[in-house]
């Protein structure tokens, strides 16, 4: 009786989140403002929490992994036919697949070189950063062609994008033989609407990271270097888990090789000095949604000339990502807690952390026990709050009390996290 009754709290749980989906999707669907549609995403986090709760008569079902993988497809469908009002990189995703197949190479192109004048269409008026070639990897590229391939409309990428989700929970679900965990990111609000709304593919990276972790632990180094060279062509922060390499010189040198291969075309086509360079403007010049990073940003500004203290600041976090890593590597923490603090940390120093960012994040981090990530799912969403103002008057400015509150709430949850010192998969 009490499976039946967690069964039918679990179901009702997934029917209000499928709700609160289809009124945020429809919002979006007649133009309401952006903020409708975060409240309507935050506010699902509420079905969500029953859905934890409740997940655990999930216990013994057959098949728990198409179980897990059919509710992600479900609730993610509800997200395909709404605009993307929350990023419009989507834009920028079908035009470079467009560009491939009529022959033009993104890497060497901005969006607003007069020679693509004649593609120019609605879709190219959408595309942010137009005076900057493109900052994704080869893989990347590739997804973004395929889509191109198959149709080219943005429901094309929002369904691979959905497909890279579905296929991640399937994976999870395989590895770990947990269907509750397998669940919890499937129907995770932030990834859900990542994916099928605003097409984005980190989830991808995510599943990489997982992968990484866990064919660490089996020293399987083949698979784990396989993995790692999948998430470098899919964005250039895969490279923080090659150094988990190092006790296995030749699979170290073959990522290292792979993933340098991959990392090319960003810097031939366009050197990052290169104003047009989207890969160097990224790198110097992006800022936002940051925690670590402002620290440092801050300090550095009271002792260093206001022209050189971005470059300064980032060189300091560089060299703070370097000292964990060789720390990691001398105490050999074990493989799936190593690259868990690598992920971590590179997500806490960066400049920029965008929502999406956090699907490198949640599929190693909920299946290795924690729950500082998921926190941070639903406390990442405040880096939404500057859209209405931006929609309106192009002004993007976050109010400092929401960062800090957002930080406050992930600093509590990661303090509780690393002292239950969570061993899965080590």
């Amino acid at each position: 009786m009490s499976t039946a009754r967690d069964r039918a709290w679990l179901a009702l749980g997934l029917l209000l989140q499928g709700i609160v989906f289809a009124g945020s999707a429809a919002a979006a669907e007649r133009g309401e403002p952006p903020s409708l549609i975060v409240f309507g995403i935050a506010a699902s986090f509420v079905p969500y929490g029953v859905v934890l709760v409740f997940s655990r008569s999930l216990t013994g079902v057959p098949a728990p992994g198409l179980f897990a993988a059919a509710t992600t497809a479900a609730l993610g469908a509800i997200w395909l036919l709404a605009p993307p009002v929350l990023s419009d990189d989507l834009y920028r995703y079908v035009w470079e697949g467009r560009l491939w197949l009529e022959g033009f190479n993104p890497y060497g192109i901005a969006p607003d070189d007069p020679s693509l004048a004649p593609l120019r269409d609605e879709l190219w008026a959408s595309i942010n950063n137009k005076s900057l070639a493109t900052v994704y990897p080869p893989l990347s590229q590739l997804l973004f062609a395929i889509s191109a391939w198959l149709g080219g409309g943005i429901v094309t990428v929002k369904l691979l994008a959905l497909g890279g989700l579905v296929a991640t929970v399937g994976w999870v679900a395989r590895v770990t033989g947990e269907i509750r965990v397998a669940l919890a990111i499937g129907a995770n609000p932030l990834l859900s609407a990542e994916s099928a709304l605003n097409g984005h593919f980190d989830v991808l990276v995510g599943a990489a990271f997982f992968t990484v972790a866990w064919a660490l632990s089996q020293h399987r180094f083949v698979r784990a270097g396989v993995a790692i060279s999948f998430a470098v062509g899919l964005k250039v922060v895969g490279l923080v888990v090659l150094p988990l390499l190092w006790r296995r010189p030749k699979a170290l040198l073959a990522t290292a090789f792979a993933s340098a291969l991959l990392l090319a075309p960003l810097v031939w086509s366009r050197t990052p000095n290169d104003p047009t360079s989207g890969t160097g403007q990224f790198a110097t010049r992006w800022q936002g949604n940051e925690s670590v990073f402002a620290v440092v940003d801050w300090l550095t500004r009271q002792f260093v000339a206001e022209s050189s203290a971005r470059l300064v600041a980032r060189i300091v976090v560089a060299v703070i990502l370097l000292a964990v890593v060789v720390l990691i590597l001398r105490r050999g923490v074990p493989a799936a807690r190593a690259t868990r603090i690598l992920v971590w940390t590179v997500l806490l120093l960066s400049p920029q952390v965008h929502p999406w960012y956090l699907a490198w994040l949640l599929p190693l981090d909920l299946a290795a026990g924690g729950h500082a990530a998921l926190i941070w799912s639903a406390a990442a969403l405040c880096a939404y709050a500057p859209l209405d103002a931006w929609a309106q008057s192009g002004v993007w400015d976050m109010p400092l009390w929401m960062q800090i509150s957002e930080y406050a709430a992930v600093a509590i949850a990661l303090f509780f996290d690393f002292r239950s010192n969570s061993k899965r998969f080590a």
